[in-house]
């Protein structure tokens, strides 16, 4: 059965990636882009399936922070 991961760009989501990837079933990798002030994730997220040569799909669900005013991961630095 091909697995679909979703890759935060966090260290246990490449991980389990690269587990996944090693038991020969991952098919792709996903990552969820909701505004998130770190975008440093977002450039992991994107380099560990490029490592692994799977394809990797980002969603952006960014209208969603919409919603989230003031939630730790999506407003400013202080």
């Amino acid at each position: 059965m091909k697995t679909l991961v979703i890759c935060s760009g966090g260290l246990a989501s490449v991980v389990f990636a690269r587990k996944v990837a090693a038991e020969r079933t991952l098919a792709r990798t996903v990552f969820f882009d909701y505004g998130q002030r770190h975008r440093k994730e977002l450039g992991s997220a994107r380099a560990c399936p490029a490592r692994l040569g799977v394809p990797h799909g980002i969603i952006d669900n960014s209208a969603a922070g919409f919603f989230e005013t003031g939630s730790v991961p999506t407003r400013d630095a202080a």
